[in-house]
């Protein structure tokens, strides 16, 4: 065979990389073990799904008929509980600085005196905040409660005195009645939030990652793989090799692990998958132009990590772009990351379903088109700059 019909025959590429894939092992670990392993220990992390029971210990100075009512309907609430009572108010402050307790909760010796005579009874609360999802969820509840608590006396201290009793006193102390509806996630439950975005960074990371892993490697064994020209072709074919792992990774997560943990039901994981599909094949442009850099199989793993929590921060799923800087407004446009998270938004959360995702796909196929202009550049430098090198020899002779 001439060698430039060799060169050509990008099959072989396919071949290779199979090949070696299995003598190296250690890319083919990559691209079916990390993508499963990620997911399944983040399930397990998150297998509760919210944090389901906080505790508070109270300190009662007044002992009043007011504070031991106002303790019964803590202990009530969803969610909260009365763990134990405290003598002093330093114990009570420790319990929540050791993390025995979520809240402190302190009523002073006129507690009840100040109720009485129409003044507001103050009581003090500490709330541990070192963790937002547990100061939002002990605060609200505590707020609650003490919403309920002042509608209550409010009736019986000056509704009832004038004669105003059943609804219309409890209509007349509190007017307004909101009736919540919860859209979208009306569970709240974080761990059903907060999934669908970092599986989905797993496999972002991993479709960039293996290809520049696995040429890096290339280079380092084989010294004349190193001065081999290759063609985007020949990126794409290696890059196909590890996507059909990556993709029964993805079958894996979403048709069986999904539904075992009860992530989200019906069809909705199938959907999300298709759109990760996408997602994957679109990185393709890209995973090559970052691969041509890279001498090492570390290489690889030093830009792949080092772009893992931008890309996170930038996917507008966690902070909004709205509240971004202008200036990075338009760089998360650029991202494949941004038109799937908003696509998993859609599906997870609104109910829609993978064809209902065409603005996101049509992002997703935009990007492509980019980063494959990038990857043609990057990765054909050489061939592109060749013909000016030998115009400006020939204008200019080498002395």
């Amino acid at each position: 065979m001439k060698p430039w019909v060799e060169h050509f025959c990008f099959w072989r590429s396919f071949g290779d990389e199979a090949k070696f894939a299995t003598i190296a092992f250690i890319p083919l670990f990559i691209s079916i073990v990390l993508p499963i392993a990620y997911p399944l220990f983040m399930s397990l992390t998150y297998a509760n799904q919210s944090v389901v029971e906080r505790t508070a210990v109270v300190l009662d100075a007044d002992n009043s008929a007011h504070s031991r009512d106002m303790m019964l309907s803590i202990d009530a609430t969803q969610g909260l509980s009365i763990k134990r009572r405290v003598d002093t108010l330093e114990e009570g402050i420790q319990a929540v600085m050791s993390r025995e307790a979520d809240a402190f909760v302190f009523f002073p010796d006129d507690f009840s005196a100040k109720i009485k005579r129409l003044e507001r009874g103050d009581m003090k609360v500490y709330v541990y905040a070192t963790n937002m999802m547990i100061y939002a969820a002990t605060l609200t509840a505590l707020q609650e409660t003490v919403l309920h608590k002042n509608v209550e006396i409010a009736v019986e201290q000056i509704a009832n005195p004038k004669g105003v009793t059943g609804d219309k006193a409890y209509n007349t102390i509190d007017p307004i009645q909101y009736d919540k509806h919860i859209l979208f996630s009306p569970t709240l439950a974080y761990s059903t939030y907060i999934t669908p975005i970092l599986f989905c960074l797993v496999f972002h990371q991993m479709g960039l990652l293996i290809l520049g892993f696995s040429i890096g490697f290339h280079r380092e064994r084989d010294k004349s793989f190193a001065q081999k020209s290759l063609w985007l072709v020949d990126y794409f074919l290696r890059y196909l090799f590890y996507a059909l792992f990556i993709g029964l990774g993805t079958a894996f997560v979403y048709v069986y692990l999904c539904p075992l943990f009860a992530w989200h039901r019906g069809d909705t994981p199938i959907e999300i998958m298709k759109l990760i599909w996408v997602m994957v094949a679109c990185n393709f442009p890209l995973a090559a132009a970052l691969a041509s850099f890279c001498r090492t199989r570390y290489t690889a793993f030093q830009l792949v990590l080092g772009t893992t929590l931008i890309f996170f921060t930038l996917s507008g799923y966690v902070w909004p772009h709205y509240a971004m800087p202008l200036w990075i407004q338009p760089v998360t446009q650029f991202l494949a990351i941004d038109p799937v998270a908003q696509g998993i938004i859609k599906i997870a959360f609104k109910g829609a379903t993978f064809a209902d995702c065409n603005r996101e796909v049509a992002h997703l196929i935009r990007l492509f088109a980019i980063y494959t202009a990038i990857a043609l550049v990057v990765i054909h430098r050489r061939l592109i700059a060749r013909p000016f090198t030998r115009a400006w020899h020939k204008i200019r002779p080498a002395k």
